[in-house]
């Protein structure tokens, strides 16, 4: 395998530039395939990041870290407003469900204040917090 490089200015040869001093020597010399200063040279180079790929990590860490944060706040609070009730005395799950969801039929009212609440029946005592889900 062979390649090939054109040198402009060859080292050693001075050449004149359009200010009319001498320039560099060319970035382009011919090199031998597994010559070990040039291998050993872009072995250390391709490691490495620049400051604009650090901080595009950084950003992107931390934007993922951000976004499952509060994926696991949104999980571990209630899924939508709400607000509560204190039964009082004579108070029944029907007439909780009457008073504060009057634009639902009375069946679905009961059942969305008894998933809410994690009740198994209509039964609740006097004293006990209902939450009342959607408000």
């Amino acid at each position: 395998m062979s390649s090939l490089a054109i040198d402009m200015y060859p080292v050693g040869v001075p050449a004149i530039g359009f200010g009319g001093g001498p320039q560099r020597g060319g970035h382009l010399r011919l090199v031998r395939v597994g010559d070990r200063s040039v291998t050993r040279a872009h072995a250390q180079t391709s490691a490495r990041i620049t400051r604009r790929g650090r901080l595009a990590l950084t950003g992107t860490v931390a934007f993922v870290l951000v976004l499952a944060f509060a994926s696991l706040l949104n999980a571990l609070g209630p899924a939508g407003a709400s607000s509560g009730v204190v039964v009082e005395p004579g108070m029944t799950l029907s007439q909780v469900a009457a008073e504060q969801l009057p634009d639902l039929p009375l069946s679905q009212a009961i059942t969305d204040l008894q998933r809410a609440n994690k009740l198994s029946t209509t039964s609740i005592a006097v004293g006990q917090e209902l939450i009342i889900p959607g408000r």
